[in-house]
């Protein structure tokens, strides 16, 4: 499932990342963390970040069409409904497919946008729901732009960077920093965001994709880490056209497996199944720390 890039402020994914390995990562982790989840989730739908508590959070934030949204469900047929107040302020709930999400993410983000390409700060949750993994909870922001396009209004930058600062400022915030592995990463604009309010890079986690795009080089950028990621690195293979998510997967192990220059990348900071259980254990360690000081 590749939705299109989001118009508006944020989209909360409810979503299974990761299935290989980890039945029984997801079996230890719905027995701890799972209640403490369901009742930070409860904490934010009851909008207490309006009074100034914050919530444990990972947000995702990257540079416009750096791979940042390509969230896949893991296999089999999941529970997958969009969730949204519309502008009479009443919660819509949709239900709709793997094949018709597409859709219904720009059906609902034209309810709340508009049909331009403006934004708005209204969240749009997506939840997708599977038996055997554990469940993350992210917001997803839209992707930073300099240049509006069509009628975005002039200061299009500043209304997401507000937006994307909003998110990551707090220190109850883990950064999910997407980065395509075409472009230096000190030149990403979403770096120097998490860099201003994480500079020693103790909270943020940064993904690379498109590392089939531009091999040469990557070992290298993910080792040196010259814009201090304290969370340390993933590497992984965005799906391509209609590929399933065991397809994805498949081709993502052949390619760290064997191309000349991926293979050579530690296998511990490789691919989806890594990524999806780093952010497990990141969600566990922070909504842990963090619940007792929020009671």
């Amino acid at each position: 499932m590749s939705p299109p890039k989001h118009e508006m402020a944020s989209s909360k994914v409810v979503a299974d990342v990761g299935r290989d390995g980890t039945t029984a990562l997801a079996a230890s982790y719905n027995d701890r963390i799972r209640p403490l989840l369901d009742a930070v989730d409860c904490l934010r739908h009851l909008k207490v970040t309006q009074e100034g508590i914050q919530l444990p959070t990972i947000v995702v934030v990257g540079d416009q069409s750096s791979g940042k949204s390509s969230h896949d469900p893991a296999a089999a047929v999941p529970l997958i409904q969009l969730q949204y107040y519309n502008q009479e302020k009443k919660l819509v709930t949709v239900d709709t497919t793997e094949a018709g999400v597409t859709a219904a993410i720009r059906s609902a983000t034209d309810v709340i946008a508009g049909s331009g390409k403006g934004i708005s700060n209204t969240p749009l949750t997506l939840v997708v729901r599977k038996r055997g993994v554990p469940d993350l909870t992210m917001v997803d922001l839209p992707g930073i732009t300099r240049v509006p396009v069509h009628s975005q209004p002039e200061n299009i930058y500043e209304q997401i960077s507000d937006i994307i600062t909003e998110y990551i400022t707090p220190k109850e915030s883990i950064i999910l920093n997407v980065l395509s592995a075409t472009v230096d990463f000190p030149t990403c604009e979403s770096i120097r965001m998490s860099q201003r309010v994480d500079p020693t890079g103790e909270r943020t986690l940064a993904v690379v994709t498109k590392v089939d795009k531009a091999p040469e080089g990557l070992l290298e950028k993910v080792t040196a880490d010259d814009v201090n990621i304290g969370l340390g690195y993933v590497c992984v293979r965005n799906r391509v056209g209609d590929e399933t998510y065991e397809q994805a997967r498949k081709e993502e192990a052949r390619l760290f497996g064997s191309h000349p220059l991926l293979s050579k990348i530690d296998k511990s900071i490789v691919g989806v199944p890594v990524l999806a259980q780093r952010l497990t254990q990141i969600q566990a360690s922070i909504v842990t720390r963090c619940l007792p000081e929020i009671v």
